[in-house]
């Protein structure tokens, strides 16, 4: 009778003590392969956070030296103000693509406000949401068609535009335009159904006339038309300062156009550049590459990296990353220790058995062998068993746990101030009244799933783990001597 047959024997003889045995290592190899599939969909998570928020870094105006700040009068009611600096151009954008590797591409941005109108000249109806509670929308109540206007985003490539990069909102008919396209415009799709407008209508935008009389031109001569060429929607709860300033009613375009639609705005450019990287681990050294650039004067401008966001999901991310891995290294541990405890136990009950095999001219290494044998058997088939169990367990706990640690670490944008100080005055910009986004989650769906290598590990480890096992509860045996052996069966 050969070495196998005798271990299938009994195996199936004692059902009892087998499947026991059979329990103790479904539940390790059921508990290490789900907490292998956890930490990885925890890497994939990490990997999601950084190239959904961690990918991007900002190029603004340094607007800390009044000098370069220039006041102009509008009409009889005061002046404006606005930075005079370097300005940020298309031009500079390319020319940092053009002298950085690493980035992906770049939006340029600039919000003014405009009146929409239809191609029968007649305004919008505007969607109405909630305000801040800045109390600014009882203010322009009676500033004729001031509160008609809605935010108007110039842009370069909107595919890059913080808000659709970022999730908050989405591109669901349409297309995105870029430096390319001329006299283009992307609006919601709420807002473009609500006025029955669709992707290739035209609209016009202009000054508005309460904004225009004030300051001496006529607003009927600041009207540009441009052609709906996207229509995108909210994912997310956002607020601004005004109603008819949400996100909404916005409408995206070029900077030309919201040139022509403000002629006030004289020599302003792009409020910011915002620049998007391939590899986001690599984004504080292409940052100091762009610093370097002989170009680039850093008393005009100012680079920076918003990372507040990615540390709030990176960190318990990182964190519960460990505690998977000392989970899993503790099952491991304890596992082998209870695997071998049993095992010994069961050799120490088989010494009559090990007796009556050595009588028989079966040598020591053929008697551990078969007691290896007799473990692998049952452990192929609760290691098969385990890549089922496992799924469901990963899925069920992994998809908890990264939903928890997720959403406990997203957070509502904390309240601000408006404007900037300077010399004691303060200046508001159009950044001070953009929409304000709560608790979006941009990352990309996460999936915890059992990976054929995951099974091929865990089969590996589980077979070290088993022969290390059986190799220790059987020592005692292959330590004795044939004549102990015997002389313990009588």
């Amino acid at each position: 009778m050969n070495l196998f047959h005798r271990a299938f024997l009994y195996v199936t003889r004692k059902i009892t003590k087998s499947f026991t045995l059979f329990l103790i290592l479904l539940v390790i190899s059921t508990l290490v392969l789900s907490g292998v599939a956890i930490k990885d969909a925890t890497g994939t998570a990490a990997l999601n956070v950084r190239q959904a928020l961690g990918g991007v870094f900002t190029l603004q105006q340094n607007t800390d030296d009044p000098s370069k700040w220039v006041s102009t009068p509008v009409g009889n009611t005061g002046s404006q103000s606005y930075y005079d600096g370097e300005p940020l151009t298309v031009e500079l954008a390319e020319r940092i693509m053009a002298g950085t590797t690493g980035i992906s591409g770049y939006n340029a941005t600039y919000t003014n406000y405009t009146v929409p109108l239809n191609t029968d000249g007649k305004i919008l109806e505007l969607l109405e949401s909630e305000d801040n509670g800045s109390s600014l929308g009882s203010l322009i109540a009676g500033s004729g068609d001031f509160n008609s206007t809605v935010s108007t985003i110039a842009a370069t490539n909107t595919a890059y535009d913080s808000y659709f990069a970022g999730g908050y909102i989405e591109l669901v008919e349409g297309k995105h335009f870029t430096t390319m396209d001329k006299n283009s415009a992307i609006m919601s799709s709420e807002l473009a159904q609500h006025n029955g407008l669709s992707v290739g209508d035209k609209i016009t935008l202009r000054m508005s006339e309460y904004k225009a009389s004030m300051m001496g031109i006529d607003a009927s001569k600041t009207k540009v038309e441009v052609t709906i060429v996207g229509l995108f929607r909210s994912t997310a709860k956002s607020t601004t300062s005004l109603s008819n300033w949400s996100m909404d009613n916005s409408i995206f375009t070029t900077l030309e156009v919201v040139k022509t639609a403000r002629p006030d705005m004289g020599d302003e450019s792009f409020e910011r550049i915002q620049f998007y990287v391939n590899d986001p681990g690599e984004i504080d050294n292409i940052v100091k590459n762009v610093k370097k650039l002989p170009d680039l004067d850093p008393t005009d401008f100012i680079v920076s990296i918003d990372s507040s966001n990615v540390d709030a999901v990176m960190e318990p991310l990182a964190n519960m990353n460990r505690l998977i891995s000392i989970l899993i290294l503790l099952v491991l541990v304890v596992g082998a220790a209870i695997l071998c405890l049993v095992l010994s136990i069961r050799m120490k009950e088989r010494v009559h058995e090990s007796g009556v095999q050595l009588a028989l001219g079966i040598s020591k290494k053929n008697i551990v062998a078969q007691y290896l044998t007799e473990v692998l058997i049952i452990a192929v088939f609760a290691f098969s068993l385990s890549t089922f169990t496992s799924g469901f367990v990963a899925k069920t706990a992994g998809h908890q746990l990264l939903d928890n640690t997720i959403a406990d670490s997203v957070q509502s944008p904390a309240a601000k101030s408006l404007g900037t100080s300077m010399d004691g005055e303060t200046f508001l910009g159009s950044s001070d009244f953009v929409p304000e986004f709560e608790g979006s989650n941009p990352l990309t769906k996460i999936e915890v799933e059992i990976e054929p290598v995951m099974v091929a590990g865990m089969f590996s480890i589980g077979f070290l783990m088993i022969c290390a096992a059986v190799m220790l509860a059987a020592a005692p045996v292959l330590r004795m001597k044939p004549r102990e052996i015997l002389s313990k069966m009588s």
